[in-house]
C-alpha cells in the first residue's frame, strides 16, 4: 500500500513514505500572515517537487499506468481552532494536482507535532471507515 504523509508548516513541506521510509524537505514562499496555503501554485510546485524526489517516475513510467496513493496530510502551524472548509479544500487540491491526481483517498486533518507511522495509518483507516 502506498502511503505518503505530508506535514506542512509556514513556507515548509515535508513529505515521508510510510513504505520505504524516504523522506523530503520542501521551502517556498506559499504562506501568508493568516493561512498555510497564501500562494496556491508555489504550494503546489513545492509539495510535486517532493513527490518526485521521494516516488521518481522512470520513463517507463510517464507511459504506464502511474501508481496511486493514500496521503495523509497535517498541517501543523496557523490552525488554531482547526481548519475551515476552505483551507481544507485548498490543502486537498493543492495536493490533487501536485500528485496528478494519483490518489485513492485523501485525508487532510491538522496536529500539533508530526504523527507516527503507526498513527498516520490509523487515521486514514478511521478515515476509510467513516465513507
Amino acid at each position: 500500500m502506498n502511503i505518503l504523509y505530508v506535514t506542512i508548516r509556514k513556507n515548509r513541506m515535508s513529505l515521508r513514505d510510510l513504505d520505504t521510509g524516504r523522506e523530503a524537505v520542501g521551502h517556498g514562499s506559499f504562506s501568508n500572515q493568516r493561512i498555510l496555503i497564501g500562494a496556491f501554485f508555489a504550494a503546489e510546485k513545492v509539495l510535486r517537487d517532493l513527490i518526485e524526489q521521494v516516488k521518481p517516475q522512470g520513463l517507463l513510467d510517464r507511459f504506464v499506468r502511474r501508481q496511486r496513493y493514500d496521503i495523509v496530510i497535517d498541517a501543523l502551524e496557523l490552525n488554531d481552532g482547526g481548519l475551515s472548509q476552505v483551507e481544507e479544500r485548498a490543502i486537498m487540491e493543492m495536493a490533487a494536482g501536485a500528485s496528478a491526481m494519483r490518489y485513492r483517498h485523501m485525508v487532510v486533518a491538522c496536529a500539533v507535532q508530526p504523527r507516527t507511522d503507526d498513527a498516520v495509518r490509523a487515521l486514514l483507516a478511521q478515515s476509510r471507515n467513516q465513507r
